[in-house]
């Protein structure tokens, strides 16, 4: 559970601070701008029917297929940039009341430092996605770019 002001379809990014626990129960403090609440494209374990589809499960408003051009998995769990290919996923547009615990479980999943978008296998990177509806920018966790 978390404690803050959301504030979404003002026009502006504003800068929200929430603060609740991780999903096992660790306190976290968050700072996040609204236009950072983006929904999250997943091609790998965290999709409906895998094995850590449970750190999405119910915390979702509706997912739809997509696809992330630019990218090609280099293994199984590990997409990394690649002109002229295309990975194809699924899009989860979070429940906002729950929005800040699930990322931050889905962070730790991928050993990303709470307050980080970096990690030592995964970094977690605003893309755009394309659906059926058209282009949406979203996370998605890729191979760490070079600094």
């Amino acid at each position: 559970m978390f404690a803050g002001i959301w504030s979404v379809g003002t026009g502006r990014a504003e800068r929200l601070s929430l603060e609740g626990a991780f999903p096992h129960g660790e306190p976290l403090r968050i700072s996040i701008l609204t236009d950072e609440l983006l929904p999250l494209f997943a091609f790998g374990t965290l999709r409906t029917g895998q094995c850590n589809h449970h750190y999405l499960a119910g915390r979702f408003k509706r997912s739809v297929p997509a696809r992330l051009e630019g990218y090609t998995r280099v293994a199984e769990l590990m997409i990394a940039r690649a002109d002229g290919c295309v990975v194809d996923g699924e899009l989860f547009f979070l429940d906002l009341s729950r929005y800040v615990a699930t990322l931050a479980g889905c962070d730790e999943l991928e050993e990303i430092p709470p307050g980080m978008l970096r990690g030592a296998e995964y970094q977690r990177k605003r893309v755009t996605v394309l659906t059926q509806d058209g282009p949406v920018d979203a996370w998605a966790y890729v191979e760490p770019e070079p600094e």
